[in-house]
C-alpha cells in the first residue's frame, strides 16, 4: 500500500473507530435514530457544500444515481435497521464478534469480483488471524450466546453481509468523482434515515440535547460521516475492497482504546494479547504486493 493511501486507511480507521465514543456520547440525551438521522443530514449538507463549492454538480447520470442509491441503502440505511432492532437482545461483544465476518467475506470474494484483487496464502492468513484477534478481544463469553437468540444474530449477519456487498460492489461500479458520489450517498441515507426516524418518534416531543451530546452530534456528521465516505470512495478503487474492509478490525481496537481514554473504562487482558494479533493481521492484508490495475470507472453525465 502507497504511503498516501495508509495515511488515509488509518484516517478511516480513526474515524470510524472514534465514532463509538461520540455515539455514547451522543446518546446521553439523544434517541438513537435521531442521532443517526442528525449525523446523515449534516454529513450530507457538508458534502453537498463542499461539492458546490468546487463547482460540482449531482448530475450523476441515472446510472450514477443508481449507484448512489444501492450504496446509500446497503452501507447505511439496511444495515442501521439490522444493528438497531439486534441491539435490543444482543450483547455488544457478540454483536462486534460477529460483524467481524464482514472484512473476512469481503476479502474472500473480491477476487471474484475485481480482477485487480488478490487473495494470497499471507492474506488468507492475515484475515484468520484478524478474526481470531476479534474473538479475544470481545472475550470467550460473547461464544456462549450463540444460537440463543437466533433471529437477532441472523440479523447482526445480514449487517455485515450488507457492509461487505457496499465494498465490494463501490469496487465493481466505481465513480469518477469521489466528492460527487460521497454526497450523493450520504445524502441518499441521510432522506431515508430522517424519514425512519420521524416515523419512530411518532410526533413526540424531542428533548432538548446536552452541549456534551450536540458536540458529538457535529463531530459524527463531519468525521465519521462526510470526511469517512469522501475517503471510502477514494479508497475502493485505489486499494481494493478487501484491503479497505481490514478498518473494521482496527475499529472495536480504538473503540476500547479511546474508552479507557476518555471514559475511564478498564481494558482487560484480552484487549492486550487481541491488539497485537490484529496489528499483524492488518499488516499482512493491506501489506504492498505489486500494483492492481486500473478499474474503470462511471463518468459523469
Amino acid at each position: 500500500m502507497k504511503a498516501k493511501d495508509l495515511v488515509l486507511w488509518s484516517l478511516l480507521a480513526w474515524l470510524w473507530g472514534s465514532s463509538f465514543l461520540a455515539i455514547a456520547i451522543g446518546v446521553e440525551s439523544v434517541e438513537p435514530f435521531p442521532l443517526v438521522a442528525g449525523r446523515m443530514l449534516i454529513g450530507a449538507f457538508l458534502l453537498l457544500a463542499v461539492l458546490y463549492a468546487r463547482g460540482g454538480t449531482l448530475r450523476l447520470g441515472a446510472r450514477g444515481w443508481s449507484v448512489a442509491v444501492v450504496v446509500g441503502t446497503t452501507g447505511n440505511v439496511v444495515p442501521f435497521l439490522l444493528i438497531s432492532f439486534a441491539g435490543q437482545s444482543v450483547d455488544s461483544g457478540l454483536a462486534a464478534l460477529i460483524m467481524g465476518i464482514a472484512p473476512v467475506v469481503t476479502l474472500t470474494l473480491a477476487p471474484l469480483v475485481h480482477a485487480g484483487e488478490t487473495l494470497s496464502r499471507l492474506t488468507i492468513l492475515g484475515a484468520a488471524i484478524g478474526f481470531c484477534g476479534i474473538s479475544v478481544l470481545v472475550g470467550p463469553e460473547a461464544f456462549y450466546g450463540l444460537g440463543g437468540d437466533l433471529v437477532p444474530q441472523l440479523l447482526l449477519v445480514g449487517a455485515a453481509l450488507c457492509y461487505a456487498f457496499t465494498a465490494l460492489f463501490s469496487r465493481r461500479f466505481p465513480f469518477a468523482n469521489a466528492l460527487q458520489m460521497a454526497a450523493a450517498s450520504v445524502l441518499v441515507g441521510a432522506l431515508a434515515t430522517s424519514v425512519i426516524a420521524v416515523l419512530q418518534m411518532g410526533g413526540s416531543p424531542v428533548p432538548a440535547p446536552s452541549t456534551r451530546s450536540l458536540i458529538a452530534l457535529v463531530y459524527l456528521g463531519i468525521g465519521p460521516t462526510a470526511l469517512a465516505a469522501l475517503i471510502y470512495f477514494q479508497l475502493i478503487p485505489r486499494i481494493g475492497a478487501g484491503r479497505v474492509q481490514q478498518v473494521n478490525y482496527i475499529v472495536p481496537v480504538l473503540g476500547i482504546l479511546l474508552g479507557a481514554l476518555v471514559l475511564n473504562e478498564q481494558p482487560e487482558w484480552n484487549a492486550l494479547v487481541a491488539i497485537p494479533m490484529i496489528v499483524l493481521a492488518v499488516y499482512l492484508v493491506t501489506r504492498r504486493s505489486g500494483e492492481a490495475p486500473k478499474p474503470c470507472v462511471i463518468g459523469t453525465r
